[in-house]
C-alpha cells in the first residue's frame, strides 16, 4: 500500500531534490512542471498527497487547489510558497489546502510534515473510503453456516490482541486476505497501515529487499535507499499471503523479526526496530513442508500462534445462495442491469456444484452471469457449460444442507417454475433409468400411462420415449 505522491512545481531541481528524497522513504512519487499535465493525470488516477507550488506556468496554484477539491476533497494538499508570502498561504488555507511549506525548505522539514500527513488525514480518508468497498467484500466471509459463525467470533478474539501473531489456512479463493483484513479493521491499529505482500510471487533479493528493505549499493540496481514493508507497516499490520512458499533462506530473517520485532536493511549494519502485527495465510501443507525440509519447524511454531481454518464453500452450501444474492446485488448496480435474481433451475445449479475455486469462482460466476443475462433473472443458459455439465440433481430425501436450503428466499422465486423443474428432472431420470420403456416409468412414478404421457409432452420430453 505505497502512498502516491504528486508533485507539481516548474523548477526542475526541486522535483527532482523532493522525488529523491521522498523515494528514499518508501513513498511513489510522480512529478509534473505545470497545472495541464498534473490535473490531466489526477482526474484520471488520482493520488494520496499533492505538493504544490502555488505559482506554475500556466496557472496560480489557488486555481489548481479549487480542482482538486472537486476531483477529490479528501486528498490534502501543501502549498509550496515564496519566503514570506504568508498572506498567499493563508489564502490557500481557506481554500482548503492541509498545510503550506516556505520556500526554502529543508528535506526534513517536508519528510516530517508528510508523515504527519499519513498518520493524521490520509490513513482514515483510506479507511473510510475502503470501509465503503468492504460492505460488499465481507459478505464473502459471512454466513449463516455454523463453521462461519466460529469463524467470526475467532476473528473479533484475534483482533482483540493485536500483537498475537495469526495463522490463516484455507484453500485457494475462501477468503484469506478478507479475514486478515477483518482482523486488522477490528483491532486498535485499524487507523494504521495494511500492507499485503505475495511470498510467492517474488523470490531471492528481490522479496528481501521488498520485506527488509535495502540500503544505497547494496547491490546492482540498488541506486537509492528504500525501505521495506515492514518499516513501512511500524504500528500497523502485515500480512504474508502464501507463506508455505517462503524462500527457505528468508526464512531465519522472518523468525528473527517475529521473535525481536527488530531487522536490518539489505546492505546494512544497524538494527531497525518495529511495532507490526503479522498476519500470514497459506493453502500449503504445512505439516508435510516441515516433513520435506522445506519449512523450518521453529518459524512454523512461531507461526502457529492464533489459527484460522477457512472452510471451502463444498461444505458450507447453505451459504452459497445468501453470497450469491450479495454478488448479484453489487455487480448489477455495477453494470446498470435490471437482473433482480435467479431461475428455479439456476438455483439447483449453483447449489449442486462443487466449487473448487471456493468463494472466488462463485463471485466470478456471478459477475459472468450478470453481465451476460438479457432477462430479470440468471437463466441457466448463463452460466458456464462446464459449469451446468459437471452438476448432479440433489435428492429430495436426502438430509444434506442442500436440500434443506429454503429456495423461496431467493429473489424471483416462482413455485410453480420451481415445482415443473424438480418434476421435468425427476421424470427426465427415470425415462433415462428404465431406457424410455414407459409402462416400467409409470410405475415408478405412480402415474397412469396416460399421465406420463402428459408429463412428457408438458415438459417437452416425448423424445425419451
Amino acid at each position: 500500500m505505497a502512498i502516491d505522491i504528486l508533485v507539481v512545481d516548474d523548477e526542475d531541481m526541486i522535483r527532482w531534490t523532493l522525488k529523491e528524497s521522498l523515494e528514499a522513504e518508501g513513498y511513489r512519487v510522480t512529478d509534473f512542471a505545470n497545472a495541464r499535465d498534473f490535473l490531466r493525470y489526477f482526474q484520471e488516477k488520482g493520488g494520496d498527497i499533492v505538493l504544490l507550488d502555488i505559482r506554475l506556468p500556466d496557472a496560480s496554484g489557488l486555481d489548481v487547489l479549487v480542482d482538486i477539491a472537486r476531483i477529490d476533497p479528501d486528498v490534502p494538499v501543501v502549498v509550496m510558497t515564496a519566503y514570506g508570502d504568508v498572506e498567499t498561504a493563508v489564502t490557500a488555507m481557506k481554500r482548503g489546502a492541509y498545510d503550506y511549506l516556505s520556500k526554502p525548505y529543508n528535506l526534513a522539514e517536508v519528510n516530517l510534515l508528510i508523515r504527519k500527513i499519513v498518520q493524521a488525514s490520509l490513513l482514515k480518508s483510506q479507511l473510510n473510503r475502503y470501509l465503503e468497498k468492504e460492505g460488499n467484500n465481507y459478505s464473502q466471509i459471512l454466513g449463516e453456516n455454523v463453521k462461519m459463525k466460529i469463524l467470526r467470533e475467532h476473528i473479533a478474539m484475534a483482533a482483540q490482541s493485536d500483537r498475537t501473531t495469526v495463522l490463516i489456512r484455507g484453500e485457494s479463493g475462501t477468503g484469506k486476505e478478507l479475514v486478515a483484513r477483518q482482523i486488522h479493521l477490528q483491532s486498535a491499529r485499524a487507523n494504521q497501515p495494511f500492507i499485503d505482500v505475495n511470498a510467492a510471487a517474488v523470490t531471492g533479493t528481490l522479496l528481501e529487499s521488498e520485506l527488509f528493505g535495502h540500503e544505497k549499493g547494496a547491490f546492482t540496481d540498488a541506486q537509492r535507499q528504500k525501505k521495506g514493508v515492514f518499516e513501512l507497516a511500524d504500528k500497523g499490520t502485515l500480512f504474508l499471503d502464501e507463506i508455505g512458499d517462503l524462500d527457505p533462506n528468508l526464512q531465519a530473517k522472518l523468525l528473527r523479526v517475529l521473535q525481536e520485532r527488530r531487522f536490518r536493511r539489505v546492505g546494512g549494519s544497524t538494527d531497525i526496530a518495529v511495532d507490526v502485527r503479522i498476519i500470514a495465510a497459506t493453502n500449503a501443507d504445512l505439516e508435510k513442508a516441515m516433513e520435506e525440509g522445506r519449512l523450518r519447524r521453529d518459524l512454523f511454531y512461531r507461526l502457529n500462534v492464533f489459527t484460522l481454518f477457512l472452510p471451502p464453500l463444498r461444505e458450507r452450501k447453505d451459504d452459497i445462495l445468501l453470497m450469491a444474492r450479495s454478488f448479484l446485488d453489487m455487480f448489477r448496480k455495477e453494470f446498470s442491469k435490471n437482473v433482480t435474481g435467479f431461475h428455479p433451475e439456476t438455483v439447483e445449479i449453483l447449489l449442486n456444484y462443487d466449487y473448487p475455486g471456493n468463494v472466488r469462482e462463485l463471485k466470478n460466476l456471478i459477475e459472468r452471469a450478470t453481465l451476460l443475462e438479457t432477462t430479470n433473472k440468471i437463466r441457466p443458459s448463463s452460466l458456464p457449460e462446464d459449469m451446468r455439465n459437471r452438476t448432479s440433481p440433489p435428492s429430495l430425501l436426502s438430509g444434506t444442507a442442500e436440500a434443506a436450503v429454503k429456495p423461496w428466499h431467493v429473489p424471483g422465486f416462482n413455485l410453480k417454475d420451481y415445482i415443473d423443474s424438480i418434476e421435468k428432472k425427476i421424470v427426465s431420470e427415470v425415462m433415462a433409468e428404465v431406457e424410455g420403456k414407459k409402462n416400467k416409468a409409470a410405475s415408478l412414478l405412480g402415474l397412469t400411462r396416460f399421465a406420463l404421457r402428459h408429463q412428457l409432452k408438458k415438459h417437452g420430453l416425448e423424445g425419451d420415449s
